[in-house]
């Protein structure tokens, strides 16, 4: 195992970030972070030159979506942030992180709510040069106006997407301004606020919760979920959006690109697994949008058929491209 995690260190050190002599790599973790992995990052980051800092913050940290204010100074004299919280996905939806990527004076790498077998098996075993070359083919076919998504189980919705940006994660961000997840595979993009109207049926895993015993039923009005039905974890889901303003936003559309992601159960792979599509809910201000939460939520939907105006890019679950 520790031959496997100085592996993939070395693959994200030297390759997908492409650390370089004197640049300032801060790897955030939390209390219960798989430490065996930042540690083997700042010994690497060392090793090519870099000014490395591994910097911890409290595992029961209110927010998922906000750093804590000492961090985010910090960013301020930092060229690669790797967000690797075990409890909080802070270090990827932080609006510091967000601004400094928007002016190209960071590259990040997110890390996070992630158990160790997901940076050294299934997923972050792919040739990430096929998975972002994948994933460039799929961005060329995001573009458009408009997206519907169906599926055989109910999903049925419809949503705006005239200007909004073409998101790739594939696992590359070696120039400022850039930004990946490991493992990694998706393109994605925020769904114009308010436009987002149906029914989405989850049959995924679904964040911070696990993969439903039964589907989980979503109606959408303009951009804003207003029902939930199914069982134990739609009534879980159902009680975090009414205790989380605007957990209730319809915030992404995410379509995975990865062949080696394992359909195992846990919503950080499966949802970067070829041809699995992603809704999220809550926080978009990554993906440039205006809605601020305290959570970006991924909900994992199988065999989706999506059209992008009147192109077919995903057909029952399998890419089209």
């Amino acid at each position: 195992m520790e031959t496997r995690i100085e592996e993939i260190a070395r693959l994200l050190i030297d390759k997908l970030l492409a650390v370089r002599r004197e640049e300032n790599v801060m790897i955030i973790v939390d209390e219960d972070s798989e430490m065996r992995m930042a540690r083997s990052l700042f010994n690497k980051s060392k090793s090519v030159g870099g000014n490395p800092i591994i910097t911890i913050m409290p595992s029961n940290w209110h927010s998922h979506t906000t750093l804590p204010k000492p961090i985010q100074k910090s960013l301020e004299a930092t060229d690669v942030v790797i967000g690797m919280t075990r409890r909080t996905a802070a270090p990827s939806y932080d609006p510091i992180v967000a601004k400094l990527l928007r002016e190209k004076r960071i590259r990040y790498m997110s890390m996070v709510l992630r158990p160790l077998d997901n940076y050294i098996n299934g997923a972050a075993l792919a040739d990430y040069d096929e998975v972002y070359k994948m994933a460039e083919k799929l961005a060329d076919k995001m573009h458009g106006s408009r997206i519907k998504v169906v599926t055989s189980l109910g999903t049925n919705i419809e949503a705006s997407i005239e200007g909004s940006k073409v998101i790739i994660e594939a696992g590359f961000a070696t120039k400022p301004g850039e930004s990946a997840a490991f493992s990694d595979g998706e393109v994605s993009y925020t769904p114009i606020e308010g436009t987002a109207n149906g029914v989405v049926v989850v049959d995924g895993p679904i964040a911070y919760i696990g993969k439903p015993e039964k589907p989980v039923t979503l109606k959408v009005k303009e951009g804003r979920v207003i029902g939930v039905e199914g069982g134990r974890e739609a009534e879980i889901l159902r009680r975090m959006i009414e205790e989380t303003v605007n957990l209730d936003n319809f915030a992404e559309f995410g379509i995975g690109v990865n062949r080696a992601a394992r359909r195992n159960g846990y919503w950080q792979e499966e949802k970067k697994a070829w041809g699995n599509l992603h809704i999220a809910l809550g926080d978009n201000i990554y993906y440039g949008g205006k809605v601020k939460c305290d959570k970006h939520m991924d909900l994992v939907i199988y065999n989706s058929t999506v059209t992008v105006d009147d192109r077919v890019i995903l057909k029952e679950g399998k890419l089209l491209i």
